[in-house]
């Protein structure tokens, strides 16, 4: 594998941390802002809703410019936004340089880059290596913006987050060749969402990611209620998002060239069966042991969402080779939307029937995904 690879990885990991660095500080944040909590959530709902409306449209703009050109520009302007974020004064200021970020961030687009760089029979297994920085950053990258923010306050945690940005930007400049576009870019490549086979691979996306964060959104609650854990206990479950999400990318760059409907469906078919295990868990009475099977339900949702991760983008861009750069974008895009989908449809079963019940209303949207990708990933 060429290890150039490696510094788009770089790029993946500076821009996923400085997306979400900051939200263990959040309280901090309101606080010095002058908000409320809930207010000041909405910086991270401002960033991902700027890059689901807009990741698609700056994609098609900018699909025919060099592409280590856009890595850098995108980088460099995630650095200084963030950076600039770390001296705001006021809440308003503070949104709108997070809005600002969310509009730059959509230029990083390292997967694309990295297709670029390998002949087609490595091309899966690229991706899944650039995924792989997604992963360290909510395993590593954003504990680590936590805990400078937790010495050096929740203006320093924005400060390491552009540093961490700026860095990439040079390694990306200094270590990659020019790698001039061939994608067709403007209005046309837009209208590859009207395509049934895109669609349909994008709708995988939107299930799997809508089936796990049924579950993702209250995890948290689920820990408590199922094993009696609290506070920073809750924190040692949340590991094996991490590990799961690795061994999940290790998966995926093996499988990723695979041609055919049946690992996509093995899947989710395990993410389902995770999934069914929390309702299990938590209709049966409390006790510290579920925390095991708990940790092994969260395990194996995670490497089932992403070893499908470089799966789906591995097909898009042999489904659209003029339009990689928008392919992509929509499938960021279908990504954010699942979660914010999946952590409604969560709230509305709670409120309907329990918490309990989350687990299997995840597992069939999981079960949906799983008949789609009949269709989705045949040959």
């Amino acid at each position: 594998m060429d290890r150039r690879i490696w510094l788009l990885t770089a790029a993946q990991f500076a821009s996923a941390t400085g997306a979400y660095a900051f939200t263990g500080l959040l309280a901090n944040l309101a606080a010095d802002l002058g908000v409320s909590l809930a207010t000041a959530g909405q910086l991270a709902a401002a960033y991902a809703l700027t890059y689901a409306i807009a990741g698609a449209p700056v994609a098609a703009l900018t699909a025919r410019l060099d592409r280590r050109a856009m890595l850098v520009w995108g980088l460099g302007l995630v650095a200084a936004l963030n950076i600039a974020t770390a001296f705001a004064t006021d809440f308003s200021t503070a949104l709108m340089l997070r809005v600002a970020a969310g509009l730059a961030v959509t230029l990083v687009m390292p997967g694309v880059a990295a297709s670029m760089l390998v002949p087609p029979e490595q091309r899966g297994r690229a991706i899944a290596i650039v995924l792989s920085g997604l992963t360290l950053a909510f395993s590593l990258g954003i504990p680590l913006g936590t805990a400078i923010g937790g010495v050096a306050g929740w203006r320093g945690c924005f400060i390491f987050s552009g540093a961490l940005a700026g860095l990439a930007a040079l390694g990306v400049q200094f270590g990659l060749p020019r790698l001039p576009s061939t994608d067709r870019g403007g209005a046309a490549s837009l209208g590859i969402i009207l395509r049934p086979a895109i669609a349909t691979l994008l709708g995988t996306t939107l299930l799997a990611f809508a089936g796990l964060f049924c579950i993702a959104a209250y995890l948290g609650p689920i820990v408590t209620a199922a094993t009696g854990i609290e506070g920073s206990g809750i924190g040692a479950i949340q590991v094996f998002i991490g590990l799961g999400s690795l061994a999940g990318i290790a998966i995926g760059s093996r499988v990723a060239g695979s041609q055919g409907a049946r690992i996509p469906v093995m899947l989710f078919v395990l993410l389902a069966v995770a999934l069914v295990g929390y309702t299990l868990l938590l209709l049966t009475p409390q006790a510290f042991w579920h925390a095991a099977p708990l940790a092994l339900c969260v395990f194996a949702g995670s490497v089932a969402l992403f070893a499908l991760a470089p799966l789906v983008q591995t097909r898009l861009m042999h489904l659209a080779p003029q339009d990689r750069a928008v392919a992509i974008a929509l499938n960021g895009a279908t990504t954010f939307a699942g979660q914010g989908a999946g952590a409604a449809y969560g709230g509305i079963v709670i409120g309907a029937a329990g918490l309990a019940w989350t687990g299997l209303a995840g597992a069939m949207l999981a079960a949906a995904g799983a008949l789609l990708g009949l269709r989705a990933f045949r040959k």
